[in-house]
């Protein structure tokens, strides 16, 4: 374990944070909050399409000035959103 972050927790918490990435599991609902679950039961609903534009608005906010809790959320979002997408999502498909 890494003494510089201490417990399990905070280790978790700085990779998700550098990785921009979740332990939530669109699939399953494993390892999500209530706010990521309502949002994957949200989203689910939407067409392919709507899911990608979704995921353009996102990325276009990633490097704007926003509060870490926000910030968090967002990359929240985006991780679900890219698991629900049907294949890769890249620009050149929107």
């Amino acid at each position: 374990m890494c003494t510089e972050l201490g417990n399990d927790k905070y280790m978790t918490g700085y990779i998700m944070e550098a990785g921009k990435t979740s332990l939530c599991s669109a699939e399953t609902g494993k390892g999500c909050s209530e706010k990521e679950a309502d949002y994957i039961a949200k989203m689910k609903a939407k067409s392919p399409e709507e899911i990608a534009a979704q995921v353009e608005r996102l990325e276009k906010m990633s490097g704007s000035s926003m509060k870490p809790e926000l910030e968090d959320w967002k990359n929240k979002r985006l991780a679900i959103l890219k698991q629900l997408a049907p294949g890769p999502v890249s620009k050149d498909q929107l």
